[in-house]
Order: C-alpha cells, then structure tokens, then sequence
C-alpha cells in the first residue's frame, strides 16, 4: 500500500508539473515571441516612415506618397490590436499606452499635413516634430523588447524547475521500484526457504 500511494503520488504531481511545463511554453510562444515579433514590425514600419517623410522637400511630394503611408498606419493599427490581446505585465501595459499616446501624436501631425496647407517652413517643422516622436516611439519599443528578454528568462528558469522536480519524482520513483523488487524478492526465496525446510522435516517424518 505504501508503495502503491507513494506511486500514485508521484504520477499525480508529474501531470501536474507536465501541464504547468505545457502551459509555459504556451505562454513563451503567444505572450513573448508574438510580442517580439510584433515589436520588430513596429519598429521596421516606424522606419519606414520616418525615411517616406525624410524625403519628401515640401507638402506636396508627402501628399503624393500620403497613400503609403496611410497603409503603414493600417498595419501599425492591426498590430498594436494583436498586441493588446496577448498577456500584458504591469511594466507592459504602461509602455504599450505611452507607445500608443506616441503613435497618435505620430498621426496627429500627419493629419495636419494632410487636411491644411503648410509652408515649406512649418513642413520642415513638421518633419522635425514626426522624427523626435517617432524616436520616442523607438524607445518604448526598446522597452518593451527588453521586457520580452526578461520575462522570457524568467518562464525559462520556471521551466528548467519543472524539469529538475520531474528528474527527482522519477528517480525516486525508480528507487521505490528497486525496493519493491528487493523486498519481493526476499519474500519469494523467503517462501521457497520455508518450503524447502518443510519438506525436509516430512521426509525426516
């Protein structure tokens, strides 16, 4: 009985610790990759358009790239939504808003530029305002990757727990095992001892 609950035990803490390993690599991939990989995309859209408004002398040449750039938007858009539906920490969740904050000061300005006429010298103005906030932008984004590594770091370190506890349960299951056949098997030579010296005392009879 000892040995039959201390086995059972054990095979209900290791599915147990098998869930919660299934259930750290869920969030490695769905909270931490998918967030790294949305950070790169931002950051190669924010490029982007710093480099469309960078090469543009005056208003007209933006509105006729304006097209483009609204497309960039859509995707910047698309991705912070995807963004906020994965698993936020605390320190997340206040640089995803400032980004956000960042970003539509980003479309304010564009806005501007799009729905009244400027003079080369406020375009100019314009670009420069565009550039720091889209700077700023990086800069979270930044953070917000290094959150990634750090929360990444610590799910591994979780994992390698789990791992390591699962590695003891098995060896003392296996310990437990060797017992058992010990113990069966000196019961068994036991028995046949016992017999034998019956026999013996018959014959003697």
């Amino acid at each position: 009985m000892v040995v039959f609950t201390s086995v059972f035990i054990k095979n209900l803490l290791e599915e147990g610790n098998v869930s919660d390993l299934a259930g750290s690599f869920t969030t490695i991939y769905e909270d931490r990759l998918l967030p790294e990989s949305y950070i790169f995309h931002l950051s190669e859209i924010l490029y982007k358009k710093r480099i469309l408004i960078d090469q543009c002398v005056g208003q007209q040449e933006y509105l006729a790239d304006i097209k483009i750039n609204r497309d960039y938007n859509q995707q910047i858009d698309s991705i912070l939504v995807d963004f906020q539906a994965t698993l936020l920490t605390e320190d997340e969740a206040l640089y995803l808003a400032a980004l956000e904050k960042d970003i539509q000061s980003i479309y304010g300005v564009e806005r501007n530029l799009a729905l009244r006429q400027v003079s080369d010298d406020d375009f100019v103005t314009a670009k420069i305002n565009s550039d720091q906030l889209i700077s700023q932008a990086a800069d979270k984004l930044n953070k917000l990757s290094e959150i990634q590594l750090s929360v990444g770091k610590e799910l591994n370190d979780h994992s390698q727990k789990i791992v390591a506890g699962n590695s003891i349960l098995t060896r003392f299951e296996t310990a437990i095992l060797i017992i058992m056949a010990l113990v069966i098997n000196a019961l068994i030579f036991g028995l046949v001892s016992s017999r034998s010296k019956i026999s013996q005392r018959a014959h003697l009879n």
